[in-house]
């Protein structure tokens, strides 16, 4: 039976069930550490003492530590996946004990530490799994390790949320910080290095020779766009449902989880469909309605229970379109995965610290109509790219 476990898992995920999991669980810490940023805005710009807006500006000094993914990115290119892993969970452990200590502008400090361990741990796992897996599987094994992310909001946010209202802002932090340690040695200790799909006498592509490449800045232009509307989303939900339904703590981190379960659907969806569709099609068709669904929030406005089936089925979109463009990013360049999964973390962080801040400028100029549309023109515009730019290919550089 065992045997069978795993030979179904590797003959449908191209991993064994054991490396799943593996991935899984240090890859919930680091989404983990990321989202607990977003999803309590309200309450923790009071804890650290800092305006709403003031806020949205560390969120920005977070994600501008995505200037540093594709230096990040060449390394893991050159020396592994596994070294530039455990550095971002390290980053990761400063991060969150910082915030611990740290109150007003000085929480840019840890907030910085948090960002690079994102945005150096991301690309460097994607291509690690990419590495791992046939062409015809990698939707499937990225999307096995992407589902953290929803995971953290079904399961982690609403824990966070209890454990505010309870023992106040600190302790979560603490928790995540020493799980953080336990995650690095994981990595270390017991993931296997991978083996590069290339061959290893062909030379990976500078910085330069990439950029020259139409579909790898449109590539950068989508990740942006994209993820300028993540950031509007994953700011302007708590910040909608504390200012005009008295949402707390607690109620928060139980509209995370149904964030969260959505977020699950979408990149199941996305994961079991992805290489039969096509990562092109399948990411063209997650964006189109990302967009229409988020313009059509504000029509909920006042009834909550529409409300929440808005954010619902916007947020599944959303997720599902970014799951199925990991595999296409990959795709762009295949000789160079870490960088190219890097250069997209850079536009990707971008992208989140764009959000934020249009969000708060946004919501005290004209409230939540005008947030809701700027989404939906961004994530449209991340389509057209989409469709007149990006390539679809295996791994031996033809086009699928």
């Amino acid at each position: 039976m065992k045997r069978s476990l795993r030979t179904w898992s590797i003959n449908f995920f191209g991993l064994t069930l054991s490396l799943i999991a593996s991935l899984f669980f240090v890859r919930l810490l680091v989404d983990s550490s990321f989202r607990v940023l977003y999803s309590f805005v309200p309450q923790l710009s009071a804890g650290f003492e800092v305006a709403l807006t003031t806020f949205s500006w560390l969120l920005m000094i977070r994600s501008s530590s995505a200037i540093f993914s594709p230096m990040l990115g060449a390394l893991a290119d050159r020396y592994g996946r596994r070294n530039v892993m455990v550095f971002a969970l390290l980053s990761q452990t400063l991060g969150m004990f910082g915030i611990v200590f740290l109150t007003g502008w000085w929480v840019a400090i840890p907030f910085f530490f948090s960002g690079l361990a994102v945005n150096s741990y991301l690309p460097a796992q994607q291509a690690y799994l990419s590495d791992l897996v046939s062409f015809e599987r990698r939707g499937r094994a990225l999307a096995s390790v992407d589902i953290a992310f929803a995971v953290s909001g079904i399961v982690v946010m609403p824990l966070v949320g209890w454990l505010f209202s309870i023992y106040g802002l600190k302790l979560p932090f603490v928790i995540m910080g020493a799980l953080s340690v336990l995650g690095a040695l994981m990595v270390w200790m017991f993931l296997p290095e991978a083996r590069r799909g290339e061959p290893e006498e062909r030379p990976a592509a500078d910085m330069g020779s990439l950029l020259r490449q139409k579909n790898v800045r449109a590539s950068l232009g989508v990740a942006v766009l994209l993820f300028t509307g993540v950031g509007i989303f994953m700011t302007f939900w708590s910040i909608w449902l504390s200012a005009d339904f008295g949402f707390d703590t607690v109620e928060l981190g139980l509209m995370a989880t149904q964030i969260g379960f959505a977020e699950l659907f979408g990149a199941v969806l996305a994961g079991l469909i992805v290489d039969k569709l096509g990562k092109r099609r399948s990411s063209l068709l997650g964006l189109v309605l990302s967009a229409f669904f988020f313009a059509l929030i504000p029509l909920s406005n006042g009834d909550l229970f529409w409300v929440r089936i808005a954010v619902v089925v916007t947020v599944f979109w959303v997720e599902y379109s970014i799951v199925s463009l990991f595999p296409l990013y990959g795709e762009q360049a295949p000789h160079a995965r870490a960088t190219i999964f890097a250069l997209v973390a850079l536009a990707n962080g971008v992208g989140l610290a764009i959000g934020p801040v249009i969000t708060t400028a946004l919501w005290e100029w004209r409230g939540l109509s005008v947030i809701a549309y700027a989404a939906a023109a961004s994530l449209g515009l991340s389509a057209l790219l989409i469709l007149f730019f990006l390539k679809e290919t295996v791994s031996d550089g033809g086009v699928a």
